[in-house]
């Protein structure tokens, strides 16, 4: 009887290979999943046991510092209230102590990062700084004695991380000081906290995986600006006298607008970046800045010009031989008439809310009143612009981004941003072509891509040629400064902050243009501001988007930005404060 049910020698090679590759498969997924769990285990455990320890640090702070049952006791409640110039001068005195003045900021920001959790890590030796300030001559204080400041995540200092919002650069602290925070301690100033800052930095948002949220002044559910907007609150709410931050495309402004303070963004090359991190090792037409967190321009521009006057022993061109010695130039700060001032109301491409048209048009008035002389001034904004900026900030098409967030949790403030780089080239251009119709930006941002590296040439050619289209203009228009809007609308929800980028075109101009920039307050969000919401123009999806994104804003602060030609900071922050006096009074009369 033949034994046909039995396998053939090819049927058992057959199975058994099978078999084999069957095993082989799960054994590989099993290990994959193993491996993705171990990796997301270490990242919880990570960031876990560093929260741990700061919460303990903070603790220890915080009971070294209480004093009768409170942490703001009425002499510190005075200290933090004073502006700089004056704490500058009762330092400088002896009337306060650098370490009076260092526990009055630590008691502040403790109080206001319990609200906001702006703060990151608190530099538990600033004090021993603070103590050997004291024991200085009064002959021997740098012009910053005893100033107490803050530095935000992305700016190295030397024993602290600078995690970027993600846990790998956790436990990687800094060999030494970022070159302009030396220089402030050259020059007398003791850093006290650094402050939190969204993810990759890449969004007007604040929040990340590692320190958490960081809120809106005035609501919970809005957002404070980014990136330096752990920055922002600390300085708006008064927890710090200066803040560090950075700019690439609004990140110093933003945050400043949105919290109600002052923020700044020098030309790139006027102040050493030496020393600030990044997802990018490096940019080629538009590049990171340092950015100013203050109350007041004048509290800048007293800043800047001590970092750009070297002094023997607080000299930034020495420790930065790479950077162009511009220093301070006092001629430039008064243009001998009154200002002449372009305005811009808005953006066709990016219409701004009532609220925002509203401070410009006032403070148009504001300035006329004063004496000075405002011309209409526009900028050219269209897609061809936006695709040129969003691939000149990213020629490399997002690859170091992409890779910066492998094994990290993806916060939500940049969920759209790493959606669209993942996508493969084609179906980029089939959504393209999808959205072109109901969509004003999406289309666009997909839309930019490096494809070669010719195409990287063209790009710095396009960024240059607009850039000398725009200062033609400026110089046919004869002007010494531009006041323009800061951002489209209100402070952003969170939920709205990643596919709302756009409304930072207003900031992110200044960067391509290499201009520097800055963000004063003028008012607040009005229930008139809100009813005009009604007719604000909806042709696509996201300007209805930012439509309601605007709604519930009431009582957020609205500004202006003020920017003037490159290397023109003196100009730029006498303007300012000329500006805001303008303002100052105008509001009194009304």
């Amino acid at each position: 009887m033949s034994a046909h049910w039995l396998p053939s020698a090819g049927d058992v090679d057959g199975r058994a290979v099978g078999v084999a590759c069957g095993t082989v498969s799960a054994v590989a997924l099993l290990w994959w999943l193993r491996k993705g769990h171990s990796v997301k285990s270490e990242y919880y455990g990570r960031v876990r046991r560093r929260l741990d320890l700061e919460r303990h640090r903070r603790q220890l702070l915080t009971q070294q510092l209480t004093a009768g049952g409170q942490l703001m006791t009425v002499r510190r409640q005075l200290i933090v209230e004073l502006p700089l110039a004056q704490l500058i001068e009762q330092l400088q005195s002896g009337k306060i102590t650098a370490t009076e003045a260092l526990r009055a900021y630590q008691a502040k920001a403790l109080e206001v990062t319990q609200l906001y959790n702006c703060v990151t890590e608190f530099v538990l030796n600033a004090d021993e700084r603070a103590a050997a300030l004291d024991a200085l001559p009064e002959s021997k204080r740098g012009p910053l004695h005893g100033v107490p400041i803050s530095v935000k995540d992305s700016i190295d200092l030397e024993g602290f991380d600078s995690t970027l919002g993600l846990a790998k650069y956790l436990d990687r602290p800094a060999a030494s000081n970022a070159t302009l925070v030396q220089t402030l301690i050259d020059l007398g100033a003791v850093p006290f906290c650094k402050t939190n800052v969204p993810q990759t930095m890449l969004s007007f948002g604040c929040s990340n995986p590692v320190w958490g949220v960081t809120t809106n002044i005035r609501d919970p559910a809005r957002v404070p600006g980014g990136s330096s907007g752990g920055e922002a609150v600390l300085v708006a709410a008064g927890g710090s006298p200066l803040g560090l931050g950075s700019d690439i495309g609004g990140s110093a402004r933003v945050p400043a607008l949105f919290s109600g303070c002052c923020g700044f963004k020098p030309t790139c090359g006027r102040v050493s970046s030496s020393g600030l991190r990044s997802v990018m090792p490096a940019t080629t037409g538009i590049r990171a800045t340092v950015g100013f967190l203050a109350r007041e321009p004048s509290d800048v521009r007293r800043v800047l010009r001590l970092i750009t006057t070297p002094l023997p022993g607080a000299d930034m061109y020495r420790l930065d031989p790479l950077l162009p010695r511009v220093l301070w130039n006092e001629t430039l700060e008064s243009a001998g008439r009154p200002w002449r001032v372009g305005y811009l109301s808005e953006l066709p491409f990016c219409p701004v809310t009532p609220g925002v048209r509203r401070v410009i048009t006032e403070t148009v008035s504001a300035l006329e009143a004063a004496g000075m002389e405002l011309v209409p001034f526009q900028l050219d904004c269209g897609p061809a612009e936006v695709q040129l900026f969003m691939e000149t900030v990213q020629p490399d098409n997002g690859a170091h981004l992409l890779r910066s967030v492998a094994d990290e949790e993806v916060d939500v403030c940049i969920g759209t941003l790493i959606t669209l780089l993942k996508l493969p080239h084609w179906l980029r251009r089939l959504l393209r072509w999808a959205t072109d119709r109901h969509f004003r930006y999406l289309p666009t941002r997909l839309r930019a891509w490096t494809a070669d590296p010719e195409q990287a040439v063209v790009l710095r050619a396009a960024q240059d040629q607009y850039v000398q289209r725009t200062v033609t203009r400026w110089r046919a228009a004869r002007l010494d400064l531009l006041l323009l809007p800061g951002f489209a609308c209100p402070p952003l929800p969170h939920d709205k902050v990643a596919e709302l980028i756009m409304g930072g075109l207003y900031t992110m101009l200044m960067n391509m243009l290499n201009f520097p920039a800055g963000i004063l307050t003028v008012n607040k969000e009005t229930e008139e501001d809100q009813a005009a919401l009604e007719h604000y123009p909806t042709p696509s999806v996201e300007l209805q988007w930012f439509k309601d994104a605007s709604c519930g804003a009431l009582g957020q602060p609205l500004g202006v930005q003020v920017a003037a030609l490159p290397w023109m900071e003196e100009q730029l922050l006498a303007g300012m404060c000329d500006i805001e006096r303008a303002i100052e009074k105008h509001y009194r009369k009304t």
